[in-house]
């Protein structure tokens, strides 16, 4: 939650980490992680795409 200097990460950085825990934690499957993240789907993967996660992978 906090960069090495104390202060709090951007919501961008900490939202993709939370969207990659996810992914992995359901094992890419994406509509329960859509879910779980109380998000729909296109919402998901357009943050996907705006924060440059690749699941591909």
């Amino acid at each position: 939650m906090y960069t090495s200097d104390g202060h709090l990460r951007p919501l961008d950085e900490v939202e993709a980490d939370i969207i990659r825990l996810a992914i992995g934690h359901y094992r890419g499957r994406m509509s329960e992680v859509a879910r779980r993240l109380g998000i729909g789907r296109s919402t998901l993967y357009r943050k996907l795409g705006e924060l440059g996660i690749d699941t591909a992978a």
